[in-house]
């Protein structure tokens, strides 16, 4: 399970980090001004296929995964410990009550998107 929530947490980075532009300056061709509000991708770090083979699969039982789920150094979340430990026992206590559940087919997963980013809507079946 520990693996298995490692990978889940890789392909499906739940935060991304906003700043603020403090300074006007162009990065590749685009103007950011002070005062304008940016949204960092870095869980997009966890898509990079010269550091993970085949990154856009989800590879359950994927033995080597540095990712940066929670960002890195000193900006590392202080919460992703626990944020872990809350991902593997959903999934345990989802898995020991209703063990045979597939996706519905004619349903639609829906995604937030911004800072904190998830599936909003999952429709499943329960044979």
């Amino acid at each position: 399970m520990p693996t298995a929530v490692e990978e889940l947490l890789r392909a499906y980075s739940p935060v991304t980090m906003g700043r603020m532009v403090t300074t006007d300056f162009e990065y590749e061709g685009c103007p950011m001004k002070e005062g304008d509000r940016i949204l960092l991708s870095f869980p997009a770090a966890n898509r990079d296929p010269e550091a993970f083979p085949d990154p856009d699969t989800v590879i359950i039982d994927r033995e080597h995964n540095r990712h940066v789920a929670f960002g890195s150094g000193i900006h590392r979340c202080a919460g992703s410990n626990l944020a872990r430990m809350e991902l593997r026992v959903a999934i345990e206590e989802f898995i020991a009550r209703i063990p045979t559940f597939r996706l519905d087919p004619a349903g639609e997963v829906t995604w937030a998107g911004g800072q904190v980013r998830g599936p909003r809507t999952a429709p499943v079946l329960f044979p």
